[in-house]
């Protein structure tokens, strides 16, 4: 039996999404202890949110 439910595409923002994505990754290498990768991707969230 297939009960799959279609459903309407949710909108969304790209911006808020890469913002969120990197956010994710910064923390990912956070806990690790990579500290130095983690500075890279903030270094790249600080630029994307200048615009």
């Amino acid at each position: 039996m297939n009960d799959y439910v279609r459903r309407p595409r949710e909108p969304y923002d790209a911006h808020l999404v890469i913002k969120r994505d990197l956010t994710n990754i910064i923390a990912k290498y956070t806990d690790r202890g990579d500290l130095e990768i983690a500075a890279v991707y903030k270094e790249a969230l600080a630029r994307y949110n200048r615009g």
